[in-house]
C-alpha cells in the first residue's frame, strides 16, 4: 500500500463503522494509533492501520449502484486470490474476513452500510511521482507476462465488453445541460469521438475475441518500489475481463511516462516477450484502453450529477474532473491508436 500519493478528492477521516467492528471483522487487534489516511485515489478510503499483530492497509468502500457492482468486486477479488496464491507476482497479501475465504466484508450503521477490504501493509516507495525507469518498466512487462499465466479466461468480446458509459452518454449529456452544469459542453463536444468508439466496441463485438481475467489498473499510482528494488502491485478491486494486449499496451504507455520514453515503453515489451507471455496481436489494443478513458469521464459525470453515493463536496470535485478529463481524452485516445499501430505482434 502507498503512503504518498497525489492529492485526491475530499475524504472522511474515519470509516463509517467504528474502528473496533471494522477490525473485529478482518480478526485483528485494535489500532495502536489513530490510523492515518493514504492519499490518493478517488473512489473509496484507505488508512494505514498499526496493531500489535502487525501493519495493515484497510479501504471503505461506497457500493456502486446495481448488482453488478458486487458481482463484478467478487471476480475481482477471486482473480486477486489466485493471483496471491501464484506466488508469481509481488503484490500486498490479501487478508480475509475473520472465519471465512471472502476478501470483502459488509459492515451496516443504522441505515447505511459499507464493505471494507484489507491487506498487510507494504513498505515501498510510490512510483507515481517517480520519473520513468527502464528497470521498473521491465518489471511490468513481467508482471503482465504472469497474469497471462494465470490463464482465467472470461467470456468474449461479444459479450463481456463495458457498454454502459456510451449508452448512457446522451442522457448524461442531456441531463446536465438540463440542470445548468458548466461541464456538459465540454462533454457534448466528444460526440465525433465517442460514435467512433462505439463503432469500434461494435467492431470488436462482432468478432468474439477471447477475453481474461486482468488486473485492469496497472500503472504507477497502483504499484510501489520495495528497499530492494522490487516492484509491488496494489488495488486489484478493478481487476476484471480484458485483451491482453490492451493490458500490456496501457501498461507500458503508463509507465514510461507522460512523454512515453521511448526505452522504457520498449523495456515492458520486451521483458513480456522474454517472460514467456502469451502471444498477442495489437491489432484491437488501443479501442479497450480508449473505453476506459472515456469510462472514468462518465463516472465523474454521474456523480457529478448525484447519481453515485459521494457527498456534496465530492459532486462537485468530479464536476471539475470532467471537464479535465472531457479536454485531454480526445488527444490521449489518438495518441493510443497510434502507438498501437506501430507494434508487431510478440
Amino acid at each position: 500500500m502507498l503512503s504518498r500519493m497525489f492529492v485526491g478528492p475530499p475524504r472522511d477521516a474515519d470509516p463509517l463503522a467504528d474502528w473496533a467492528d471494522v477490525m473485529r471483522l478482518f480478526g485483528l487487534p485494535m489500532p495502536l494509533a489513530s490510523p492515518a489516511p493514504v492519499l490518493g485515489g478517488w473512489s473509496h478510503s484507505v488508512w494505514r492501520v498499526e496493531t500489535a499483530a502487525g501493519v495493515y492497509g484497510i479501504k471503505e468502500m461506497r457500493e456502486g449502484p446495481g448488482s453488478w457492482w458486487i458481482e463484478q468486486l467478487s471476480s475481482a477479488t477471486a482473480f486477486e486470490r489466485e493471483a496471491w496464491r501464484s506466488r508469481a507476482i509481488n503484490m500486498a497479501e490479501p487478508i480475509p474476513v475473520a472465519g471465512s475465504p471472502a476478501l470483502l466484508g459488509r459492515l451496516d450503521v443504522g441505515g447505511a452500510h459499507r464493505w471494507y477490504r484489507c491487506h498487510r501493509w507494504v513498505d515501498g516507495e510510490p512510483c507515481l511521482e517517480d520519473d520513468p525507469d527502464v528497470g521498473r518498466s521491465a518489471q511490468v512487462g513481467e508482471i503482465v507476462a504472469e497474469l497471462s499465466r494465470l490463464n482465467m479466461q472470461n467470456g468474449t468480446t461479444a459479450d463481456r465488453l463495458a457498454w454502459n458509459a456510451l449508452e448512457a452518454y446522451d442522457d448524461t449529456v442531456a441531463e446536465a445541460r438540463a440542470r445548468g452544469f458548466q461541464w456538459a459542453a465540454a462533454l457534448a463536444a466528444l460526440k465525433p469521438q465517442v460514435e467512433r468508439l462505439h463503432d469500434e466496441c461494435a467492431e470488436l463485438a462482432r468478432r468474439a475475441i477471447p477475453m481474461w481475467m486482468s488486473h485492469r489498473d496497472l500503472d504507477p499510482k497502483n504499484s510501489a518500489v520495495r528497499a530492494d528494488g522490487a516492484l509491488v502491485l496494489f488495488d486489484w478491486d478493478n481487476a476484471g475481463p480484458r485483451l491482453f494486449e490492451s493490458e500490456l499496451l496501457d501498461a507500458a504507455i503508463s509507465f514510461a511516462g507522460s512523454q512515453v520514453n521511448a526505452d522504457c515503453f520498449a523495456a515492458t515489451l520486451d521483458a513480456y516477450r522474454r517472460a514467456g507471455g502469451r502471444a498477442l496481436t495489437f491489432e484491437h489494443a488501443a479501442s479497450p484502453i480508449v473505453a476506459d478513458g472515456f469510462g472514468w469521464i462518465m463516472l465523474n459525470a454521474w456523480r457529478s450529477l448525484g447519481h453515485r453515493d459521494a457527498t456534496p463536496e465530492q459532486q462537485r470535485f468530479a464536476g471539475t474532473m470532467v471537464k479535465h478529463l472531457a479536454d485531454a481524452w480526445p488527444a490521449d485516445a489518438d495518441r493510443i491508436r497510434a502507438i498501437a499501430a506501430g507494434i508487431t505482434p510478440l
